[in-house]
């Protein structure tokens, strides 16, 4: 059961931020202060439900990822090196894929690879590194030959479309601008061609939508294309396959949410960053295989850290969470509008359903909302989670349902930094690993 006093560890440490060479991201730690909050709150009760088995999980298996690549690292699978006819040219550098298309009116398809499945869906950070605004980066599916396939892609002057090749024969499927979600320089990608649907995302919002039959099968790739201007070069990172199971993303993709651009990104490939890594008297922060993780060593402890990199007032952010340890009864999440360790929102919610959201100020615990989900929408083991911090209102939502919406009467926060919570109950075995975190701005 929840207790009625939480003991909130806070990690105040103080660290030089370094720059790496990441899209977005521009040792001996002391041990962190404990501070003890009172949380006066009515205990509630949980929802009756059949026991769920907790084994610990294979992660690779559990995101269904197909393919993973952050470009740390040229192990020599991708196309580099110049196009016939000098066309293009592409190759590794800094942690990034750069794509440079020679030639005006010309599109280049780099990578591409049969998945396994033709039904996939495809995410990827894409920067103009140079070049003219009219241009195209995305993604190819369904690739048979040069004369069948699907793109979808955008231009960073707002332009997007779904478009076909089949039997050499060009058709736009969907095409229209929208400079308000597109940005002019960087943009998170996502593309989803499964069965007859296909659907393409910019910065979190859906852009178009679209069903067609004409291709099956085939591989995937990155796309990039010029326009009347050459010498376009593009800069991908991030890219991820996944595949498309409907108990991941059939109801995971959220399709309304607010336009915004990237304020920051992490997959945790490429060292800590300004996360604070280290072995502390109540947890081991650590980051291994590209995950984030939490191993909690007391009962009843909370313990935050922030990026120390944003300050913004309206974000979304979004990441994996894994239950890595054998019990639900847990604490996950987000804190958005970070002040200092004694004034922030947090929105969190557990393995086994418990919902927490609210606030710390001056060090003390208001609850907005403290309940358990009845919708059954979190999963026991992983969960697809994005949040939001709006105007006055803090959002939650798992694999694209909203499962719980609260508003601060008194907004007491317009903006800060943003990072994750963790936290235990009685049971101290608490391991949660998070991956692939994105912030994107709303305002």
């Amino acid at each position: 059961m929840k207790k009625i006093v939480i003991v909130f560890l806070v990690l105040m440490l103080v660290l030089t931020a370094c720059s790496l060479p990441r899209l977005v991201k521009v040792e001996d730690q002391p041990e962190p202060t404990a501070t003890k909050v009172v949380v006066i709150t009515q205990e509630p009760e949980p929802p009756a439900a059949d026991p769920i088995a907790t084994d610990i999980i294979d992660l690779d298996v559990t995101k269904n990822i197909l393919m993973s690549e952050d470009f740390s690292v040229d192990v020599g699978t991708w196309n580099t090196g110049v196009w016939e006819g000098n066309a293009g040219e592409d190759y590794i550098s800094d942690g990034e894929y750069w794509v440079i298309v020679k030639e005006e009116n010309y599109m280049l398809s780099s990578q591409a690879s049969y998945t396994g499945t033709p039904d996939v869906v495809m995410e990827v950070e894409s920067r103009l590194h140079s070049g003219s605004e009219e241009n195209g980066q995305g993604f190819v599916c369904r690739y048979s030959d040069q004369d069948n396939f699907y793109f979808l892609y955008i231009g960073n002057d707002g332009y997007y479309a779904i478009e076909k090749f089949v039997d050499n024969v060009y058709e736009t499927l969907a095409s229209d601008f929208d400079t308000d979600v597109i940005d002019p320089i960087q943009n998170l990608v996502r593309a989803e061609c499964n069965g007859n649907k296909l659907r393409l995302w910019a910065n979190g919002k859906l852009l178009a939508e679209v069903e067609d039959d004409s291709l099956v099968d085939g591989a995937v790739a990155l796309y990039t294309r010029s326009w009347d201007e050459g010498n376009i070069t593009i800069a991908y990172d991030n890219f991820m396959i996944y595949d498309p199971n409907p108990n991941f993303f059939g109801q995971g993709v959220s399709d309304d949410y607010p336009i915004g651009h990237l304020l920051f990104s992490d997959d945790f490939e490429s060292g800590p960053g300004n996360w604070l890594v280290g072995n502390y008297n109540q947890v081991d922060l650590e980051i291994s295989s590209g995950w984030l993780t939490y191993t909690m060593k007391e009962p009843n402890r909370e313990v935050w850290d922030v990026t120390r990199e944003v300050d913004a007032g309206d974000v979304r952010m979004e990441a994996y969470f894994s239950n890595d340890a054998a019990q639900t009864e847990n604490i996950q999440g987000f804190i958005c509008r970070f002040q200092d360790n004694d004034n922030f929102y947090r929105i969190s919610f557990g393995n086994d359903g418990y919902l927490r959201v609210g606030k710390v100020v001056d060090g003390t615990w208001t609850s907005f909302v403290d309940e358990y989900e009845s919708s059954g929408a979190i999963d026991p083991n992983f969960n697809w989670v994005e949040a939001s911090c709006e105007g006055n209102t803090l959002r939650l939502w798992i694999y694209g349902v909203l499962v719980v919406e609260a508003s601060d009467p008194e907004n007491t926060f317009d903006s800060g930094d943003v990072g994750f919570i963790v936290g235990t109950f009685d049971d101290p075995n608490v391991v949660v690993s998070i991956n692939d975190f994105v912030v994107i701005s709303l305002d």
